[in-house]
């Protein structure tokens, strides 16, 4: 797990008064994020002490009470360790030595936030976090970025990922996936399934082969993000179908559901899109096909067969599935169940070189099951609109309105938002 390193620091503070001003502000601290030890500075000496952690963490949090007596040359050396500055002291007040040292700091393009309240703080933070987690991961692609069947707009320069979004691309081979998917130990496999078969409500179509040979996607692509220290996923997996007869879609879930963003066909323009918005709004995503667009109601309709149980949050209550085939062919293991209508949320999707993020938010207000297991019908303000601006087929559903926080975070990268 990615963890992201938040130093307090304080002027003309006394410990037990940085301490009584941590505790109150430690409930705003986003998840993924926590605060090192803090850091009173009152003589450069002091900034001494902090240079030598600094390298370690990811945000300056500088929370002084008063100001006054502190020389701005002192406040200014802050921003000599190249971190992210947040200037907090309090509930409306951000006072003069901050905008004096904001601005001069803004003009050698450092980056500096002013927030004016706790809800504000807690959500800068939150955007940083995510930004930080976001330039952390590393994703893997397993199988060529060249044969996908149905895929034109997956990103096929790794540098494109690594230059926009820090994010470092590896690539995998399938051998060594169909290599690992043989070597799985059958004791292992036996006990995967038999949580799975534990969980289900109803299992249709699906045959204990099927299963262990899921279960045998799963092991396989956790091992491989283990060997590749990756944190995300994309698999190339419509060549490996009738090979094995099998689909990774219910190991894919199951990612997700961890935490793992996972995306289908080897779309790595979708699985940018799916970290993105898993690190920005804290819980699984689903990708899917554009299948269905009305005008006149203003209805979207998404399918496919990955979709989180974790869809309302991690630690949320699961809802009953059941275990299906993959689109009526008789094999492969994918899951189905009913989500809560009435849902807000999030649609989007980078464009291929990730200079734009097109979005709208939405309400969830019909679901089925047809030749993918899982098909949303989301209502929009614009479908119209919303369908001359898509830059793909997959995109990304994600519960939630995270409208302003797409554009805080994209404006973060410098990446331009549509949004509709």
């Amino acid at each position: 797990m990615i963890k992201i390193k938040l130093i307090p620091v304080f002027f003309s503070t006394e410990r037990q008064k940085a301490k009584a001003i941590l505790d109150n502000i430690s409930k705003l601290i986003p998840q993924y994020a926590e605060l090192t030890e803090e850091y009173l500075l009152n003589t450069w000496e002091d900034f001494q002490k902090l240079q030598e952690n600094a390298e370690s963490a990811d945000v300056i949090l500088e929370l002084s009470e008063n100001l006054r007596p502190v020389p701005i040359r002192l406040y200014l050396r802050l921003a000599d360790f190249g971190l992210p500055l947040v200037l907090y002291g309090g509930e409306f007040c951000p006072t003069a030595r901050r905008f004096e040292a904001a601005g001069y700091w803004k003009s050698k393009g450092n980056r500096v936030f002013l927030p004016l309240t706790h809800q504000e703080l807690q959500e800068q933070l939150t955007m940083l976090v995510a930004k930080r987690r976001i330039e952390l991961t590393h994703a893997l692609l397993i199988g060529s970025r060249y044969s996908s069947t149905y895929v034109a707009t997956s990103m096929l320069d790794f540098k494109v990922a690594l230059q926009t979004l820090g994010i470092q691309m590896h690539a995998c081979p399938p051998t060594r996936l169909l290599e690992l998917f043989d070597a799985r130990e059958e004791g292992e496999i036996a006990d995967l399934v038999r949580e799975w078969l534990q969980e289900a409500e109803e299992i249709r179509e699906p045959k204990d082969e099927d299963l262990q040979k899921s279960a045998r996607f799963y092991l396989a692509i956790k091992c491989i993000l283990e060997e590749f220290g990756a944190h995300a996923v994309a698999l190339n997996c419509i060549p490996l179908l009738d090979k094995l007869k099998a689909t990774p879609c219910l190991a894919l879930v199951k990612l997700n559901d961890e935490g793992i963003p996972a995306a289908c066909e080897g779309d790595l323009t979708a699985l940018a899109t799916m970290i993105f918005l898993e690190r920005l709004a804290n819980r699984p995503n689903f990708m899917g096909n554009i299948i269905y667009a009305n005008p006149d109601e203003n209805v979207m309709g998404i399918n496919h067969c990955v979709f989180p149980f974790q869809m309302e949050g991690y630690g949320e209550p699961k809802k009953p599935f059941v275990l299906c085939d993959y689109h009526g062919r008789g094999f492969g293991v994918t899951a189905s169940y009913t989500p809560e209508l009435g849902l807000d949320v999030t649609l989007g999707r980078f464009d291929t070189m990730l200079r734009e993020f097109v979005f709208t938010k939405g309400e969830l207000v019909d679901w089925g099951e047809d030749y993918c297991r899982t098909n949303l019908k989301i209502h929009i303000s614009d479908v119209r609109g919303f369908i001359r601006q898509v830059r793909g087929n997959h995109h990304i559903v994600v519960y939630g309105d995270w409208t302003n926080r797409i554009k805080d975070l994209c404006g973060e990268f410098g990446i331009e938002t549509v949004g509709i």
